[in-house]
């Protein structure tokens, strides 16, 4: 009873902070997350398809499997409040992290008062604090929740093979698999089932049938997990090779890495925390400059060795330790002992594990699990070793300064005193009248910013939010891929100095410039709304069209059509297209004559392919810096499909 009532305790503990953290009903907002969840249904349309549509358009694999948690929202907004759906999805993972701590420790420990402290501290940590909250990543919250329920369930399934088991553990790896939005958790996931199934097989070492039976049974779960995620899995590794190589070389990830290795040596990773976050830049310096903090987690880590050498003779202590050795090697970075050739014989030598590029955040979770497990069994072997008068005493004064004094800014809100955001109705306002107009002619959003970072005085900083907030593809900051973004920065060059910039508004199929007046345009690194304003009233083929909160919106005349294809040639043909979805278009050609260009304004990539009758056009080139053509030498009336080839079957 006493179990239960204070497991009961914590699920409510849970809300109660959640509530504090959604106090006044706002939405939470910020960083690179920015406002994906304030419309639900629009983020899931957005990433339904492999061709993502922001900006002049582009391929990234990595929103695919977010798209089983943003289905959800989507339903869950049909019936409640997007706040209310933002913190039920907070306080779902919570309880997901506390009910797979709780399992996991009980079964490695087979004691319910260490499995409780575990996931107590799991929970409330510097390191959650600070790299799962603060830094507002849905998938880094997936993983750092899923994670020991996964561990629970995989050993559940190698120890008793039951099919219960296994279709658990698949379930919930395709509810969860928003988790590999973020590349590098397949590492986080992976690497610590793959230990624990190398230490099973070492355990069976003389029983020849064990090691194949536990060989089979580990083998089966990734295998089985591939293919009940097909539709995520293989345009990720379809897609990932050119989409990351576009970014940047594994060179300039290793430059990276060494860069922000400086913030998480090895004294800060075995006390939770990073330099930058809890830095003189940060919001809660002062806080957490002070000794007596500062003594805290101190004492935290010496509790953890505690529990490290007390737990010797326990049989799953090598697992633990081993674990814990990896996730601090791996989080440190290039930082020595051996960081930097490590990393620079792994991301030369496999290009994509470069995703690890931030370390301590990406598998930071991979120390913190037998860390929090340790610090269990360290409180656990200081209670049993004080008289029982003051045990209690002692072990509660140790939880409060460790997972309360210690994150203090958990529980007052204050970690997102600065996130709360509403957007303002005219936003929405200013949509429904650019939906008015059915062409696919882009929007502009200005003043221009030469990255991707703003802050609106509504609220709202982090990346530029456009595509969250417009059913129209909105074209508002670098995207970081080929091609796109050299056509941006020659936009910005050219409102920036006052050149003429018509032919680039009319190649990039923008037909509609939104003037923000709410930037601030300092921080954001824009020039200023005033500036922007008197360079479009002095273009004749600018106009303003209507006004709405502090939202101006303007009409390039030169695109009147808002085409997203065009017919190039001396006599060209008459052109209309249908789109079935942002992957797949069909174009319809009349009275054509031999020898024209078809013009598709979307970012060029090689995988779109163009088929007449089901012949491949095989002249694919580039134009106007940026877009697809294809030479087309065929007369008469006939259809066009273009499809983004991801499945061979396309």
């Amino acid at each position: 009873m006493n179990r239960k009532i204070l497991i009961f305790f914590l699920i409510i503990l849970s809300i109660f902070l959640c509530f504090i953290w959604f106090r006044g009903g706002n939405f939470l907002g910020s960083g690179e997350e920015g406002l994906s969840l304030y419309y639900p249904e629009r983020t899931a349309r957005l990433y339904r398809y492999a061709w993502f549509e922001t900006g002049l358009g582009f391929s990234i694999p990595v929103y695919l499997p977010r798209i089983t948690f943003f289905g959800l929202a989507t339903f869950l907004n049909n019936i409640f409040p997007v706040w209310l759906v933002q913190a039920g999805s907070f306080w779902f993972l919570i309880f997901i992290d506390v009910l797979g701590m709780y399992l996991l420790t009980k079964m490695l420990t087979r004691s319910e008062k260490i499995a409780l402290v575990s996931l107590i501290f799991y929970f409330l940590n510097l390191y959650s604090q600070s790299q799962v909250w603060e830094r507002f990543l849905y998938a880094g919250m997936f993983a750092w929740a899923y994670l020991p329920l996964f561990l629970f369930l995989w050993i559940r399934w190698l120890r008793e093979k039951k099919i219960v088991w296994l279709a658990i553990l698949l379930l919930t790896l395709l509810f969860f698999s928003n988790i590999f939005g973020m590349p590098a958790d397949a590492f986080t996931f992976w690497v610590p089932v793959g230990i624990l199934t190398i230490f099973e097989l070492f355990r069976k070492k003389r029983n020849f049938q064990g090691i194949l039976d536990l060989g089979f049974y580990s083998l089966i779960v990734p295998v089985l997990w591939m293919l009940t995620n097909i539709w995520w899995i293989y345009p990720y590794f379809k897609l990932g090779r050119a989409s990351f190589s576009e970014i940047s070389s594994w060179q300039a990830n290793f430059d990276s890495l060494r860069g922000v290795s400086q913030y998480f040596p090895t004294d800060q990773i075995f006390l939770l925390r990073q330099s930058f976050l809890f830095g003189k830049d940060s919001l809660f310096y002062n806080f957490y400059s002070q000794p007596l903090v500062i003594g805290v987690s101190i004492l935290i880590l010496l509790i953890v060795v505690f529990g490290i050498l007390t737990s010797r003779k326990e049989k799953y202590w090598l697992y633990l330790v081993t674990l814990l050795f990896i996730g601090w090697f791996i989080s440190k970075g290039s930082n020595p002992p051996f960081g930097h050739q490590f990393y620079h014989w792994l991301f030369s030598t496999f290009p994509l594990t470069s995703v690890l590029r931030n370390p301590y955040e990406k598998l930071g979770i991979i120390l913190l699990l037998p860390y929090s497990i340790f610090f269990a069994l360290g409180v656990g072997w200081i209670y049993k070793r004080l008289k029982p008068k003051i045990r209690e005493i002692v072990v509660g004064i140790v939880l409060v300064l460790s997972c309360g004094v210690l994150v203090w800014p958990m529980w007052t809100g204050d970690l997102y005193k600065s996130a709360r955001v509403r957007v303002p109705d005219y936003y929405e306002q200013a949509n429904q009248f650019l939906n008015q107009d059915k062409t696919d002619g882009r929007v502009l959003m200005l003043p221009i910013i030469p990255g991707d970072g703003v802050r609106y005085f509504w609220g709202y900083q982090g990346v530029e939010p456009s595509e969250f907030l417009f059913d129209k593809p909105s074209i508002s900051k670098i995207l970081r891929t080929k091609y796109a973004d050299e056509k941006y920065m020659r936009l910005y060059d050219a409102f920036v100095n006052d050149k003429s910039y018509n032919q680039l508004l009319d190649e990039m199929n923008i037909k509609y410039l939104v003037l923000h007046n709410d930037l601030d345009t300092e921080i954001s690194g824009a020039s200023s709304s005033t500036q922007t304003k008197i360079i479009l009233d002095k273009n004749p083929e600018i106009s303003l069209i209507e006004r709405i909160g502090e939202l101006e919106i303007y009409e390039f005349k030169g695109n009147k059509d808002g085409s997203l294809f065009e017919v190039r040639g001396e006599d060209p043909p008459v052109l209309s297209y249908e789109k079935l979805s942002p992957a797949r278009y069909r174009v319809q050609i009349g009275n054509a004559r031999p020898r024209f260009d078809l013009i598709f304004k979307s970012t060029f990539n090689e995988l779109w392919e163009t088929k007449i009758d089901g012949k491949k056009l095989d002249e694919h080139f580039l134009v106007y810096d940026y877009a697809n053509a294809w030479r087309i030498d065929r007369i008469g009336d006939y259809n066009i499909d273009i499809v983004f080839k991801v499945w061979p079957w396309e």
